[in-house]
């Protein structure tokens, strides 16, 4: 991150869960409890204090507290998902091309 802060074991459980409820049409549903019960048991101890994680750490908190509209499945939640995990995505990518172009 820009900030230079490391992520915590807590902030990429939260991303790696966030990722799979951002794709509900190539995810098993049966998995997605799990998922959710992974976001509960990291949203605790996220980094709060990291501005880029904001806006993923709002939607993983709607995911933990939102009943499914099916058995598997959050309704729009996965698009609010998949735009600020694209997003996430993008910066990072930017950043890392950043630090190539900065040199070794």
């Amino acid at each position: 991150m820009a900030e230079g802060q490391k992520l915590s074991t807590a902030d990429h459980v939260m991303l790696h869960a966030m990722a799979l409820l951002s794709r509900p049409p190539l995810v098993d549903r049966a998995n997605v409890p799990m998922q959710i019960d992974a976001l509960r048991a990291a949203l605790p101890r996220v980094s709060r204090d990291a501005p880029r994680l904001r806006p993923i750490i709002e939607i993983a908190e709607k995911f933990a507290t939102f009943a499914p509209i099916e058995p598997g499945y959050y309704g729009g939640l996965h698009h609010r998902a998949a735009q600020v995990m694209n997003a996430w995505d993008a910066r990072r990518l930017a950043d890392g091309c950043e630090a190539l172009r900065a040199g070794p």
